[in-house]
């Protein structure tokens, strides 16, 4: 979700400094793999995918690139990122410098990239230019009217509902809360697509499903490290849902009405 919205974004940030050559985005998300930034300059080519393989390929000598393998990125520092370089293109080059790139345990290979110091240089400075595009909100999910939504502005996700009706026929107002986090790990819906449970990290969630006084946040007595380690049982029942963990024999009940979590072993 994140390089969708770093993608929208820098289309806007391009357009608005004028800059009509090619803009390379890439993000490898990896928990393993050595964490690297890359500026570059005349050179839009792919980079990251060969990096993973033990290789770099060869530059196209033609446009801009932003380039990034870490475990997680926030959208706001991306943006700056890619800011200052359009900014910077022409000397942009002069700040790469050679790293012994690990692309596994055992085997590296060198690489131009840029030093952590020169990153944070960047990304704490303010911007009015990012401060201003952010405040543009980003759809990510619209699963249709009367059902979830998710979307993106000012640095937060807002999960909620759509409520604007089809153009044709009478329907009624739908009053909704929305549920807002900087950031999360992952997120499941049922089939009807009329609540979310976000994870905010790999065992603790909240329910939502648009009504204030249902909205729960809940831990889980599991340490699960997989990325996407719970999922749904069908759907709701009566008032009731049922969670299980991907690797482990128990499973969890959850009381939409009294907000009460149970684990089952």
């Amino acid at each position: 979700m994140k390089i969708h919205i770093i993608g929208k974004l820098s289309e806007i940030i391009a357009d608005r400094l004028n800059f009509k050559d090619t803009l390379m985005i890439e993000y490898e998300k990896d928990y393993f793999l050595q964490k690297i930034k890359i500026l570059e300059n005349n050179n839009s080519n792919y980079k990251v995918l060969g990096l993973r393989d033990g290789g770099v390929m060869k530059s196209n000598e033609n446009g801009l690139a932003v380039r990034i393998i870490d475990d997680n990125i926030e959208v706001i520092d991306f943006l700056k990122l890619v800011e200052y370089s359009i900014i910077n293109k022409k000397k942009l080059n002069k700040s790469l410098i050679p790293v012994n790139y690990f692309y596994n345990d055992d085997n590296q290979i060198p690489v131009l990239a840029n030093s952590d110091d020169f990153i944070r240089k960047i990304i704490r400075k303010q911007s009015d230019l990012v401060n201003e595009i952010i405040k543009t909100e980003v759809e990510l999910l619209n699963n249709g009217f009367l059902k979830t939504k998710i979307s993106w502005k000012n640095g937060e996700f807002v999960f909620g509902f759509n409520d604007v009706p089809p153009n044709n026929g009478n329907y009624f107002k739908l009053e909704t809360e929305k549920f807002t986090i900087k950031d999360f790990k992952y997120y499941i819906e049922n089939t009807w697509n009329d609540f979310f449970i976000v994870f905010h990290d790999s065992d603790c969630f909240t329910y939502f499903d648009g009504r204030e006084e249902n909205t729960s946040s809940q831990k889980l007595d599991e340490n699960i490290s997989d990325f996407y380690p719970f999922r749904l049982n069908k759907d709701k029942i009566s008032n009731k849902i049922v969670i299980i963990p991907f690797r482990s024999d128990v499973i969890y009940i959850y009381r939409i009405n009294k907000k009460l979590l149970q684990k089952i072993e």
